[in-house]
């Protein structure tokens, strides 16, 4: 009997120990709403009667980030990106062909687990990504990281907000909770530019 109790205990212990010793998993929580991609503007019009066409100039370095959402959501889902032309046009054209690529949303709404003010080393093992790319001052996308996760594309905006509503570069390897992100699928985000090009700028798609 005391034989028994002893190798529990001693099982217990080592279960411990290991435990104790082991190197924490990366943020395993996922938010619900990356379920969505994939299904197609006209179902989500019907899922969201409230949304609307939403062009966001945050999530995106170099183009508008074309999105569909309700007013004052957390995120919006996303659908292509543009500099030029009718976006609008495409979104009502297309609804039956374009496709959810991803979503544009905050930090902290992509990753739930997140802390204000982490620094590369800690964001990137929290989520456990071990690539990343962060664009210098002589880019223009000066201040974005981009890496991928769950093979899809990831963009954060780490640049200090101007009181007029633009953005300054600053250099500092922070990730705030509250910096714009953008997360796609990279083969649904091409293949939605080319349908919507088609009908901006009455292209063929060959």
């Amino acid at each position: 009997m005391k034989r028994t109790a002893v190798i529990v205990i001693l099982s217990l212990l080592a279960a411990f120990v290991f435990s104790a010793c082991a190197p924490a998993a990366p943020s395993g929580q996922t938010p619900e709403f990356l379920n969505d991609i994939g299904k197609t503007l006209i179902e989500l019009k019907n899922e969201h009667p409230e949304g609307e066409i939403i062009e966001s100039l945050d999530s995106s370095p170099d183009c508008a980030a074309i999105c569909f959402g309700e007013p004052e959501a957390e995120y919006a889902y996303y659908f292509f990106g543009t500099q030029s032309g009718d976006s609008e046009k495409a979104m009502s054209e297309c609804e039956e062909q374009l496709k959810c690529a991803g979503f544009v949303t905050t930090a902290n709404i992509l990753f739930p687990d997140m802390e204000d003010d982490m620094s590369f080393e800690d964001f990137f093992s929290l989520i456990g990504v071990d690539d990343y790319e962060y664009f210098g001052e002589d880019t223009l996308a000066a201040g974005w990281l981009r890496f991928m996760y769950q093979d899809m594309e990831v963009m954060v905006n780490t640049n200090e907000i101007t009181p007029r509503g633009g953005w300054d570069f600053t250099g500092e390897e922070i990730v705030k909770r509250d910096a714009p992100v953008s997360i796609a699928d990279p083969e649904i985000l091409n293949t939605n530019s080319d349908l919507a090009g088609a009908v901006m700028f009455d292209e063929t798609i060959l």
